[in-house]
This record gives C-alpha cells, structure tokens and sequence, in this order.
C-alpha cells in the first residue's frame, strides 16, 4: 500500500463524528463535486480530470466527479471553508489563500528554495505524512490531502529587460504571495491583479512587467506571443495548489472507494507534470515564433537577493509568535527537497524552453 493510500485510509478511519455534507450518494454510488479557481483546459485542471477518470474505472462507475471551473461555485479564497460546509467535496486549495487555515502549508511557497516542480510537488504530498505540525493544520479543518497540484517556476516578463534583481527597483509589477515580499526587497513595487488582467494592464502601461506565473500559465492568459521579454528571475517554484477531501466525506466511504481514491492519487504527480510539460511546450513555440527573448539571471545575483530579503526568516519568525514549531517544519521542507532533488532529473518548461534558444 503506497503512502497516500495509507495516510487516506488512516484519516479516514480517525473520523467518528459524521456531519451532513453535499456528496450525493445513492446505493453505493458518489458524485462528488469539485470546485476550482482554474479553466477548465489549465494544466491543473487537466490533471484532476485524469484522476476523476481513473478513479470512476476504478470502481466502475460508482464514483463521478463534477466540475465547477473557474470560480463558478466558490471563490479561490472561500474553497477550503466551502468543503467544510457542504458547498463541495474536493477543492482545488492555493497556498496564496491559505496563510490562516493551512499556515504551515504556506512553507511550499518559499521563494529560492528549488527549481524543480517536480520536488516541490513531492515535497508537499511527504510533509504530509512525516511532519505533525504540517499535518495538524488539515485535521484541524476538517480535511484530507489528495495530491499536489503542478506549478512551475516563477517567469518574470517585463516590457524592458533586467539583467540583475536589482534593475527591477522602481518598477511595477504584478505579483502575488511571498513572491511580493521577494520584489520588495530589490525596490520594486508589486501590485495584485488578476492574472486575467494582466495583458490588458502591460498593454496600457498600468505595469511594466508580471511575475508569479509559469510558462504554462502564459498561453491561458494570451501573455504567450505578446511578452516583450521572459526571464528566469531564480525566485523558482512561487506557490502551490492541491486538492483536498472533506474528511467526514470520505469517512462515510466503503474502504474500497477510500483504496480506489488513493490508488488514482498516487499518480497525480506524474499526471500533472505531463500536462504542465504540454502546455509549457505549447508556450515555448509561441514564445520563439513572436521572437521573444529569453533569459535568466545569474546565481550569485540571486543568492544576494534571497539574502536580502531574509523571507525564510520571516515565515519562522510569523509563526513561530503564532504557537507554530515552524523551524522544525522549515527544516523538514529542505531536508525533503535535498532528497527528492537527488531522485528527480526533472526540468521546469521554461528550462527546457531556454536550453533550445541557446543550442
């Protein structure tokens, strides 16, 4: 038995006090209803497809996932709450939005920390299991974690180029998270917008540039073939989103239904890092046709700029004051990304993507 299947099992087994929630199930059948902030042709969104279809092969039918895109359910900040109260089911869950639910979840969106998804991803799924601190905040709420979600690396495009973090002082540019504080620390000024306001705001000079997006974002947001320039700032993976479970939901559940949710978990990973990949690979030939750029900035410059921020620092201290064992879980994080960095030979899109324009 893999290590989500046993952790679903073990959650589910916990719960003994059973409320009403908005599964309709009818003679051993489940529809369970999804609600997430992304399209319904996004990567992520993708992937949760892929595990619905395999999780209703998997028992015959008697599980069905319906789809709410696109905030059409919920608000992206009201997801989690929403599987607490009956709304959904399953919910698509950004660390963006989780600093008071899921506090120590928001470890994952540490800027400088890695540049691979793949280990992120990995990274989210064990702190699951091997860190109680990190644990405590889902049982807390009421929830399960399925599986990761994909996002890349962070891409910054900018309407004029900046060789170093320091050249972005004085500029405006949308952001979001932690990846705010990271600009801030160089002199630049972040501002929050949607993503879907983004082009619209570069074309008319609102910002001089976007950040806490992928490659994979680029094409979803029409920012593929109109980015003046692309650049790899070394912030790397900026955020993260999963999908999770309300645990009474599951609890009420046959242990096959629990196995058979589990069994399609373990291979979300996998999953999405091929549909982020196709999606990334799609933005790339836009990106080349349009003649766009490329670039990243140097290491030692962007060791500067994560010691000058100091947001590790931050994040502990924050919590630390808030009753958190947030070194210990800080720790973990990166003895998990030394690991799983030793075990993945994965290269985010944009990597890939740059490594073609220089060959």
């Amino acid at each position: 038995m893999g290590r989500i299947r046993r952790v679903i099992c073990a959650a589910a087994t916990a719960i003994v006090a059973l409320a009403p929630v908005s599964c309709a199930q009818r003679d051993g059948e489940y529809v369970l209803h999804y609600t997430t902030y992304s399209s319904p042709t996004s990567d992520q969104s993708r992937t949760v497809q892929r595990w619905a279809q395999e999780v209703e092969q998997l028992t015959d039918g008697a599980v069905q996932v319906r789809f709410h895109y696109s905030q059409s359910l919920v608000g992206a900040d009201e997801s989690l709450q929403a599987t607490l109260d009956g709304r959904a089911d399953l919910a698509q869950v950004g660390s963006i939005y989780s600093a008071s639910d899921l506090s120590m979840y928001t470890v994952i969106e540490l800027p400088f920390e890695t540049k691979n998804p793949e280990v992120q991803m990995r990274a989210t799924e064990r702190l699951y299991t091997e860190n109680a601190t990190y644990r405590d905040d889902f049982d807390r709420q009421g929830v399960s974690l399925l599986f990761p979600l994909p996002v890349g690396i962070a891409v910054l495009g900018l309407d004029e180029s900046a060789r170093v973090p320091t050249e972005l002082g004085g500029r405006s540019i949308r952001s979001g998270g932690l990846t705010s504080e990271a600009l801030l620390a160089v002199g630049a000024n972040p501002v929050a917008m949607t993503a879907t306001d983004v082009y619209e705001s570069m074309e008319r000079g609102i910002v001089d540039g976007y950040t806490s997006l992928a490659i994979a974002n680029l094409p979803t947001f029409g920012l593929a073939k109109s980015t003046p320039n692309l650049i790899d700032p070394g912030i790397g993976t900026y955020g993260s989103s999963i999908v999770v479970i309300n645990a009474e939901v599951l609890a009420r559940m046959p242990s096959e239904i629990q196995d058979a949710l589990a069994q399609a978990s373990e291979n979300a990973i996998v999953n999405g890092l091929e549909e982020m990949d196709a999606l990334g690979d799609r933005a790339c030939a836009d990106l080349r046709e349009a003649g766009t750029p490329l670039s990243a900035m140097p290491a030692d410059a962007v060791q500067d700029w994560k010691q000058r921020a100091g947001i590790d620092r931050q994040w502990v201290d924050r919590y630390t004051e808030r009753g958190y064992d947030a070194e210990g879980v800080l720790a973990d994080f990166r003895r998990i990304i030394a690991e799983e960095s030793q075990r993945s030979s994965y290269a985010d899109p944009f990597v890939e993507c740059l490594k073609g324009q220089d060959r």
